[in-house]
C-alpha cells in the first residue's frame, strides 16, 4: 500500500495486515467438526483431503493455538500498527470519503478492528506460518473456518501467499482480484471437502449450484458491526469470498486439477475478470484513461482505479441496484487521483471509459445521481446532455461526458477550467 501519488487499494485493512478468516456472512454451514477443539491429528488429515483435492504438496506440519476474542482484537490492533503508519490510513480513509464511500465521521481503522474481531474464527497468519482458532464461535462456525484456513497455509506452502498478494498491492484492482483467487479457492475448497465427505463433489454442476447459491445480502444478528457497516465495506469483503469462489469453480470445470495451481501463476487482473470468467480466459485488459495535470499548488495525493466492483457498488449506494447490475459489465476502465494543496484542501478528479457511448451516456446521467446523494447541498450552475457542474460544500464541480469517456473533477476552490 502507498500514498502520496501511488496507488491505494480501497478495502479493508485485513489484506495489509495478511490476516484472513473465512467469513461467516455467506450462510454456509459444513457438518459440525468431529470434536469440539481441533487436534493435530485432525488438521493433518484435513491437509491431506485438501492437497489430494489440489495436487499441492504438504511440505510440513501446521503449528495451530486456540485464542480468545480479545486477543484477537488485540493481534489486529498491533498487526496494524506494526503494517500499517497513520498517514496511510488516513489517505485511505480520505479516499473513501471523498469517493462518497463513507459518511464524513466514519473511522476506517476502528471499524475494520471492529469488523474482524468479530469475524475471525479462525485465521492464518502469513508471516508467522501459524493457524489461530478461536474458543468462543460454535463448533460448526469454527470447523469450516479451520478448513478454510488449512486451504491458505497449504496453498502458502506451494506458492508464498504474501508474495503472491503483495505483487498487486500498487493496482488496486489487480489487488482485489488477486485477494478474491485466495479467498475464492479457500471457500470454493470448504465446500468441496463437505461435499466429498457426503459423497459429492463440485464438479456436478448441481451439487455447485445448490451450495454456492446462498443469500450474502441477508442480515445475521450474530454480527452487528458488519450489519451497520458501510455498503462498500460488507461488499468489499464479501466478494473475495463469494465471486472468487465461482470464479474458481469456472477454472475448475475448465482446467480441473490444473486450476488450482493455474491461479497463481496465471492471476486474474481485474474484478472484472472475477466477475466474468470469459474476461480473464480472453484476458480482456482493464484500461486506465489519463487525467488532467495538478492543479497549481497541488500535489498527487492518492491515486487508483474504480474497477467494475467499486463502480457498480457506488451506483448501487446512490442510484439503485438495477443499474448498477446493467450498467458494471460495460465499464472498460478508470483512473482517479486525490490532490492537495497547502491548505490541505483536497480535490478529485476522476476519469471512466466505458464500452460504447450508449453506456457512457447512462453512466453520466447515473453519475449526476451520485453527486447530488453525496453531498448536503448542491447548487447546479449548468447543465446538458453532457455537461453538468456546479458547487456544493465540498467546492465546485463538473462532470463532461466526451465520448466514451467521463470526466469528473470535484473539490476545486474556484470553478474547474
Amino acid at each position: 500500500m502507498g500514498f502520496g501519488g501511488n496507488r491505494l487499494r480501497l478495502a479493508s485493512l485485513a489484506l495489509v495486515v495478511f490476516l484472513t478468516g473465512a467469513w461467516q456472512t455467506t450462510g454456509q454451514t459444513p457438518k459440525p467438526a468431529r470434536s469440539a477443539t481441533p487436534n493435530a491429528a485432525e488438521i493433518n488429515a484435513v491437509l491431506k483431503e485438501l492437497s489430494d483435492i489440489t495436487g499441492f504438496r504438504i511440505r510440513h506440519e501446521l503449528p495451530f493455538v486456540l485464542v480468545t476474542k480479545a486477543q484477537v482484537n488485540a493481534y489486529v490492533k498491533d498487526q496494524i500498527k506494526r503494517s500499517v503508519k497513520p498517514d496511510e490510513i488516513r489517505a485511505q480513509e480520505t479516499t473513501l470519503k471523498k469517493l462518497g464511500f463513507v459518511p464524513p465521521e466514519f473511522d476506517l481503522k476502528q471499524t475494520t478492528i471492529d469488523l474482524l474481531t468479530e469475524q475471525a474464527a479462525a485465521f492464518y497468519d502469513f508471516r508467522r506460518k501459524k493457524l489461530f482458532i478461536s474458543d468462543w464461535a460454535a463448533v460448526n462456525m469454527r470447523d469450516s473456518a479451520v478448513i478454510h484456513e488449512l486451504a491458505h497455509a497449504l496453498a502458502d506452502q506451494n506458492f508464498s501467499i504474501q508474495k503472491f498478494l503483495g505483487k498487486g498491492a500498487d493496482n488496486s484492482e489487480a489487488s482485489m482480484a488477486r485477494e478474491a483467487v485466495v479467498e475464492g479457492q479457500a471457500s470454493w475448497l470448504m465446500l468441496e471437502v463437505d461435499a466429498r465427505r457426503n459423497g459429492r463433489t463440485l464438479a456436478d454442476p448441481d451439487v455447485a449450484r445448490a451450495l454456492m447459491d446462498t443469500d450474502t445480502d441477508s442480515t445475521d444478528n450474530q454480527y452487528p458491526v458488519f450489519n451497520n457497516a458501510p455498503l462498500y465495506l460488507k461488499k468489499t469483503m464479501l466478494f473475495p469470498y463469494d465471486a472468487g469462489e465461482k470464479f474458481q469453480q469456472a477454472v475448475f470445470l475448465r482446467d480441473g486439477k490444473a486450476s488450482f495451481a493455474k491461479v497463481f501463476k496465471d492471476p486474474p487482473e481485474s474484478t472484472a475478470q472475477i466477475d466474468d470468467p470469459a474476461r480473464y480466459f480472453n484476458r480482456e485488459a482493464f484500461t486506465t484513461p489519463k487525467l488532467p495535470r495538478p492543479a497549481e499548488h497541488s500535489r498527487p495525493y492518492v491515486t487508483g482505479s474504480l474497477g467494475e466492483l467499486e463502480t457498480r457498488i457506488l451506483l448501487q449506494q446512490y442510484v439503485d441496484a438495477g443499474t448498477a447490475k446493467a450498467l458494471g459489465p460495460d465499464l472498460k476502465g478508470s483512473s482517479y487521483r486525490l490532490d492537495q494543496k497547502k491548505d490541505h484542501r483536497v480535490t478529485l478528479v476522476y476519469s471512466s471509459e466505458w464500452r460504447d457511448e450508449v453506456a457512457a451516456t447512462l453512466y453520466f446521467d447515473a453519475y449526476r445521481k451520485v453527486l447530488m446523494g453525496k453531498w448536503k447541498t448542491v447548487d447546479v450552475k449548468s447543465q446538458a446532455p453532457d455537461l453538468f457542474e456546479g458547487k456544493s460544500e465540498d467546492g465546485y464541480f463538473k462532470v463532461i461526458r466526451d465520448g466514451i469517456r467521463v470526466l469528473s473533477e470535484e473539490g476545486f476552490e474556484n470553478p474547474p477550467a
